[in-house]
């Protein structure tokens, strides 16, 4: 039926051009990462309808909570909650303190221990279309070739995807397999470990049930849907149950699943302005190795909303039956992938099921391919898996990446392939230029202990934020960084080498 319905083009081979295309797409994540960074909107850029009257964010210092705690009570402030791992606490100040938030912002920047200080920004679900179409069910999957995929992998219960949102009924006979007693997740907004929405007469609450469904519905249980992968699903509540929350809410739930062991993490939710939690949270969890992939946002509009606007994120955009962007999808330069968005069916709770359309639902296509890339090939890494899924799209709209489509549909069948493909060549050596540190798909990788190479001393390093760290001599900790292309020195067999250059540093 579905055949008949929903045409899909012939499935080209992956072969040595989408190979070249994942190490270019890796390459030049520090030129991405230094442009979002540049062009980003802060919480201070946000109006006052875009803000919690009163509520500010104050971050602070290593060993600076009690001197943040006692700026806010000189203030005349009231902490509301203290994320002591993210390293901020949320304040409220007496009504009308508006007026006077520079003489306050002065003051924290005059304080010792304190990083930051900006309003609490509004952060909600992406919007939501009122008046779904019901088509042939699960559509979607059908135009990304899941069927073949399947037949290559069925996902694996060891990969972990965190579905940061307002809640999941993982009571759901579709969504039960999906937890793991005591793992369930956490709930930010009732802060208990039931991450289930409250009351499920809200109408907007089965955001976070549905999104879950569209990753992870068990297949081939005589139940309901099909999700993308077998997996082991933490839900994270940030957002209430009408689809409400703030950013500082949403970092930390980052922050929590990424400590949590999460592989992925879907953020079907948006903000038209970023903020400082939220952006450390999405740079701590890029740097562990989580895989971010955020909802661009629902207002038809050139504007990829926060958090899919960062460089740490895969901005998706949605797609309709026709294979357009979908009307209602945000489009921009930070689009990175395009999914299915429009009149999907999935998990409700209570155990029912329902249609909805919006980013939100495009996100999680994403996310639920990626955990089926990395079921099949656990070594990869987030940058890894971020590259093949850019590599193995399918071109849509204007040739090679545009601001619409990104770098295309996703298509799963053709992202399992590519991933074997590169991990197959990695195994062998093929993809290691000549030289004296090992290399992956523009990756040198290093050891701080055993001492590093004199053209890494000798170059001009940079951590992810794009802050110099290094210019000669001293030894690199663990971590990631880069050496852009006009660095002075590189190593002697640079012409081998993409540009700019990502170092990993191994303990």
């Amino acid at each position: 039926m579905l055949a008949a319905l929903i045409p899909r083009p012939d499935l080209a081979p992956v072969g040595q051009a989408e190979l070249a295309a994942a190490q270019r797409f890796l390459s030049a994540e520090c030129a991405s990462r230094q442009s979002s960074i540049a062009n980003r909107q802060s919480a201070w850029d946000s109006p006052m309808e875009a803000r919690i009257p009163g509520r500010f964010v104050v971050g602070f210092e290593p060993g600076e909570e009690e001197a943040a705690c006692a700026w806010v009570d000189r203030q005349g402030g009231s902490v509301t909650r203290v994320d002591e791992a993210s390293g901020f606490v949320v304040a409220d100040f007496p009504q009308g303190c508006e007026s006077h938030e520079g003489r306050l912002a002065q003051s924290a920047s005059l304080a010792g221990g304190i990083r930051y200080f900006e309003p609490a920004v509004r952060v909600t679900a992406a919007g939501l279309p009122n008046d779904p179409y019901f088509i042939p069910d699960q559509w979607d999957k059908w135009a990304m070739y899941a069927d073949e995929a399947w037949d290559v992998t069925g996902g694996s219960m060891d990969v972990k995807v965190a579905v940061v949102d307002n809640g999941v009924d993982w009571q759901h006979p579709d969504l039960a397999a999906d937890f793991k007693t005591g793992e369930l997740g956490y709930d930010f907004i009732g802060n208990d470990n039931d991450p289930r929405p409250d009351n499920f007469g809200v109408p907007q609450s089965f955001h976070g049930t549905h999104v879950a469904g569209i990753i992870a519905a068990s297949r081939n249980n005589n139940e309901g849907v099909a999700g993308w992968s077998l997996v082991q699903l933490l839900a994270v509540r940030v957002l209430n149950d009408t689809g409400k929350g703030t950013t500082d809410v949403v970092a930390s739930g980052i922050r929590w699943a990424t400590d949590h062991g999460a592989r992925v993490i879907n953020m079907s939710l948006v903000s038209e302005y970023s903020s400082s939690p939220m952006e450390a949270a999405c740079k701590y969890a890029a740097e562990v190795g989580v895989l971010l992939v955020a909802a661009s946002g629902n207002e038809g509009a050139d504007a990829v909303g926060y958090p899919a606007a960062l460089s740490e994120c895969i901005a998706v955009g949605a797609t309709s039956m026709d294979s357009r962007l979908a009307s209602f999808s945000n489009y921009g330069s930070e689009q990175e992938l395009a999914a299915p968005g429009a009149d999907i069916i999935s998990c409700v709770p209570g155990g029912a099921y329902g249609h909805a359309d919006g980013t939100s639902m495009a996100s999680p296509q994403v996310a639920g391919v990626a955990s089926l890339v990395l079921a099949r090939n656990p070594g990869l890494s987030a940058a890894e898996t971020r590259a093949i899924l850019a590599a193995s799209a399918m071109d849509m709209g204007a040739v090679g990446r545009d601001i619409q489509y990104g770098y295309g549909l996703v298509n799963a069948k053709r992202a399992v392939d590519l991933a074997a493909v590169y991990v197959a060549r990695r195994a062998s050596g093929g993809l290691s230029p000549n030289g004296d540190c090992p290399h992956v798909a523009g990756t040198v990788i290093v050891r701080a202990r055993t001492g590093l190479p004199v053209w890494v001393k000798r170059a001009r390093i940079y951590d992810g934020s794009g802050r110099l760290v290094q210019v000669t001599g001293s030894g690199l900790s663990p971590g990631t960084y880069f050496v852009p292309a006009h660095s002075s020195v590189l190593h002697p067999h640079s012409s081998s080498y993409p540009s700019p250059l990502r170092l990993l540093v191994l303990d």
